[in-house]
């Protein structure tokens, strides 16, 4: 019997609301979790690798002593003082990314994000988007630059825009808001289907916003976004934002295969 297993595993179930909560989540029965976190049994190698990866855990890590335990795995983050059932609902969320943090984590990266504007069809907006984690969470920020007529980036201060991911389904869910409480606040909901093969570059789907709505209807438009080698943002990268034509020769022509076709999966 591993003497620190069972305090590591004791450490891991207080995330959830309860026991039965957790061997649920799981996969086992009650009764046997119960005999886990005293001591009293020993999961086998296939059952350890299972509680392990659904924290997103080495097996080995759960056999370490305390400190380095607390160290490797941090608690998911919590709600408290909303309304009972609107806690409930971000708690479920934040679980949710919790527990799908190894799926999202297959997409962080730096994107060139490519969409027809609404207000004139024949131009198409580039935006920069960092995918990245901290903890549990899955976080996305967007920079844009609202140029007109494929004019340069510096010409205006960039929009910068802040989200979360979410797992769901297959799909990747991301939902950002600017300008909250403002006549020009913008509220986007954008669903992703990831590529076929880890090789294809491309992330496509829809984005759903309301944009100043005061003015303007909501509305739906293609997305693509186009994975960037490394994980650092680069300021050529940046640079090559704005609003260009359709018939621009930087804009790339598998994105905007992919926007003509709706920019559904393939």
């Amino acid at each position: 019997m591993h003497r620190k297993f069972p305090a590591n595993l004791r450490r891991l179930v207080r995330s959830y609301p309860s026991t039965s909560r957790a061997a649920e989540a799981l996969g086992l029965n009650r009764q046997q979790l119960n005999k886990y976190l005293n001591g009293l049994n020993m999961p086998s190698l296939a059952t350890l690798r299972s509680i392990a990866a659904h924290f997103d855990l080495e097996p080995d890590d759960l056999l370490l002593p305390a400190d380095r335990f607390a160290a490797r795995w941090h608690p998911p983050m919590r709600i408290e003082g909303l309304p009972p059932r609107m806690q409930q609902a971000f708690a479920a969320l934040l679980e949710n990314m919790a527990q799908t943090r190894g799926a999202l984590s297959r997409s962080c990266g730096c994107y060139q994000v490519c969409t027809p504007l609404r207000s004139n069809p024949d131009r198409i907006g580039r935006a920069y988007t960092v995918i990245s984690q901290e903890g549990d969470l899955t976080l996305v920020k967007t920079i844009m630059y609202a140029t007109s007529r494929g004019g340069r980036p510096g010409s205006r201060q960039p929009i910068k825009i802040d989200g979360f991911a979410q797992w769901l389904g297959g799909r990747i869910y991301i939902t950002d808001v600017q300008n909250v409480g403002r006549p020009n606040a913008r509220l986007r909901s954008i669903a992703l289907f990831p590529p076929a093969l880890p090789s294809m570059p491309f992330l496509t789907g829809l984005l759903m916003t309301t944009n100043n709505a005061l003015t303007r209807p909501i509305y739906s438009t293609p997305i693509v976004f186009k994975r960037l080698p490394g994980r650092i943002p680069q300021k050529r990268d940046l640079a090559a934002c704005g609003v260009f034509y359709r018939d621009d020769p930087r804009l790339d022509p598998a994105v905007m295969a992919l926007l003509d076709a709706g920019a559904s999966p393939r």
